[in-house]
């Protein structure tokens, strides 16, 4: 194989740097196996070679829907290898879903763990219990020509997709120059990363991946990847993090808070960790004095922003005692925007507003994205010419997030211009909601709103149509389009939507309406329903359910599900496993197991083949990962 050339300034030049300059060091590290820098670098170009063979060529569209594996890894280089753009899809996606992202894609490849088929191009299937050696050894390092990595730096690297105001995700598309710039303010924040060790935490279809693969990996320190749907309980993670003596820890506020709930975030369970860096969410701002004071000695804290558009982070604030005293309306500030991004706050006139005054963020540089891919009509939208700026093409992308500047330079935000929310660190558009609600029969309107409860913000859908529209069918109709964070938990028929006095339909009406106080479960006598109600109340953030309700057919995800069983298991005494809460979703039959009386069925033939499909995959991660190593 006649070897690619390294193109300074590349993404590809700074992983062949690191390889070469830590061939023996631990690259990835899975807790049962490791891989070194030269093995990865050896399967990298393995895989660039396959891709060559394949027909891939520099900026054609390879599609990855695996989990944390080493092939994935070497994959994702191989694209950097030959200029390939390279686009993780979640395996965890209603099929639907994945065939939108797949009809704007188009790939020349799709690989897949999961069985899908790719219309427009090449499957591969990947099994993703085999290991790096059981995979590469048909990829022959041999007679292949690799092209050159692009030498453009506004070359794209990988596209991400997110939820659209259209009813479909949308895929953002980053040039290299917007990573490699975020590399350069990642070496600022954490010295030299051949000594650091660092979480891959986040989803590879969620941007956060973004730091942890190339900020970590590529910048030449040890990644430990954590596929956290395949971990039976909470402390797993904690145990994976320490046993791996990671010091740098990145993860939206959610996953940082089930810890801080179950017990395990303090400095005796990770006495490696020296920086927790969190983002994608606001992060509570009692809980986060609470980890401020357990953490202040032993670790850095800092949160992060930035929109998926402008290469994962572009603003960021270390959480110190001065930040968190400054704090206002529950949440630190965003910080300061980054050097090498450029920014306006401007009006709805596209005016600049008056100094701390609140307005929308424009951001912009050569860290703002390529476009959304396949998609000109969203692309013009979003990615808007600089309304100052009238003699030459600058172009900024429009956040959407409303923020004012102090005068200190740091940004606070303070709300959204649109229907835009998060729920997990996940962006959901409304509108996208709204439109796979309205694709069922019979409904004309719908209208979701975000609702606060408990410790876990869920979605409420308001809809009207014809009479009596089956929730239980409609309540099906969107678990085969829309993944798990993005289903109401409550679905509401009205007669008809409320409408403001333009006519139309009047979203903070239906917020209002769903939030109100409402009647409470009558308390009951027994202790271990008690317990278990509490626990999905709190894991729900509602307790609008019954004894036979499906705890995923409430809106619940397995994150969710593992708030039930933190809770549970801070309780009982015995042991309570993940796969038995997945066996047993109702508060009936977990029940009677804890209790160790009979189990009686309570639902239809109808009901259980409808979500076996879900619990088979997540009970079949579970027993997974108990019975054979990750690889």
């Amino acid at each position: 194989m006649t070897l690619p050339s390294i193109v300074p300034g590349s993404l590809w030049a700074m992983f062949a740097r690191s390889a070469e300059r830590r061939a023996d060091a631990t690259a990835l590290d899975f807790g049962t196996h490791s891989v070194s820098f030269y093995d990865l670098y050896d399967a990298a170009l393995r895989a660039a070679g396959q891709l060559v063979s394949l027909g891939v060529r520099s900026g054609d569209v390879v599609a990855l829907q695996l989990q944390k594996r080493p092939v994935t890894y070497a994959l994702m280089l191989g694209c950097l290898a030959i200029g390939a753009v390279y686009c993780p899809l979640d395996p965890n996606n209603p099929a639907s879903r994945t065939g939108k992202m797949l009809a704007r894609l188009q790939p020349k490849i799709l690989f897949s763990t999961v069985g899908t088929s790719n219309p427009f191009g090449l499957t591969v299937g990947v099994d993703k219990a085999s290991t790096l050696a059981d995979q590469i050894a048909a990829w022959p390092l041999a007679g292949v020509a690799l092209p050159s990595p692009p030498s453009n730096s506004t070359h794209p690297a990988y596209v991400m997709f997110t939820s659209g105001s259209t009813g479909e995700p949308k895929g953002a598309v980053i040039p290299q120059q917007g990573v490699l710039s975020l590399m350069r303010w990642a070496s600022g924040l954490l010295g030299a990363p051949d000594a650091q060790r660092f979480t891959a935490l986040n989803p590879l279809h969620f941007d956060n991946s973004v730091f942890d693969f190339y900020c970590g990996l590529v910048a030449g320190g040890t990644l430990v990847p954590i596929e956290i749907s395949e971990a039976t309980r909470p402390a797993q993670w904690v145990e994976r993090i320490n046993d791996s003596r990671a010091s740098v820890v990145f993860s939206v506020p959610t996953l940082l808070l089930l810890l801080d709930q179950s017990g395990a975030l303090v400095p005796a369970r990770l006495p490696h960790v020296r920086l927790f860096m969190f983002g994608g969410e606001g992060y509570p701002l009692e809980q986060l004095r609470r980890l401020h004071e357990a953490f202040a000695s032993t670790a850095r804290l800092v949160n992060v922003y930035g929109p998926t558009e402008t290469s994962c982070i572009c603003s960021s604030i270390e959480v110190d005692a001065a930040a968190l005293a400054a704090s206002t309306g529950g949440l630190v500030s965003l910080g300061v925007m980054h050097p090498e991004f450029a920014y306006r706050i401007l009006s709805d006139d596209g005016a600049p507003v008056p100094a701390g005054d609140i307005g929308e963020l424009w951001i912009g540089g050569g860290n703002v994205g390529l476009g959304y891919f396949g998609n000109p009509e969203e692309t013009a939208r979003r990615f808007a010419q600089d309304p100052l700026q009238s003699n030459y093409r600058s172009i900024y992308y429009r956040s959407g997030d409303l923020v004012r500047q102090d005068t200190a330079g740091a940004l606070w935000f303070r709300g959204r211009k649109d229907n835009q929310i998060k729920i997990g660190g996940h962006r959901i558009e409304l509108e996208e909601v709204d439109a796979a609600v309205e694709a069922f029969d019979g409904i004309r309107r719908s209208l979701t709103v975000l609702v606060a409860g408990g410790s876990a913000p869920h979605l409420v859908t308001a809809f009207e149509g014809l009479p009596d529209i089956p929730t239980a069918e409609l309540a099906e109709h969107l678990q085969a389009r829309l993944p798990a964070y993005m289903r109401p938990s409550r679905l509401l028929q009205l007669s008809s939507l409320p409408t403001n006095a333009n006519g139309k339909v009047a979203r903070l009406a239906i917020q209002a309406l769903v939030a109100a106080p409402e009647i409470r479960l009558a308390p009951v006598a027994h202790d271990t329903e008690s317990l278990i109600r509490n626990a999905w109340r709190i894991a729900l953030g509602h307790d609008r359910f019954s004894l036979t309700d499906n705890f995923f057919d409430l809106g619940g995800t397995s994150l969710a599900l593992m708030r039930v069983h933190a809770e549970l298991s801070a309780k009982r005494p015995e042991t309570i496993s993940m796969t038995d809460l997945f066996e047993h979703p109702t508060i009936a039959r977990i029940t009677a197991f804890l209790d160790g009386t009979p189990v009686v069925a309570q639902t239809s033939v109808h009901a259980v083949t409808s979500r076996a499909g879900k619990q088979q995959a997540m009970l079949q991660r579970l027993h997974a990962r108990k019975g054979s190593p990750s690889s």
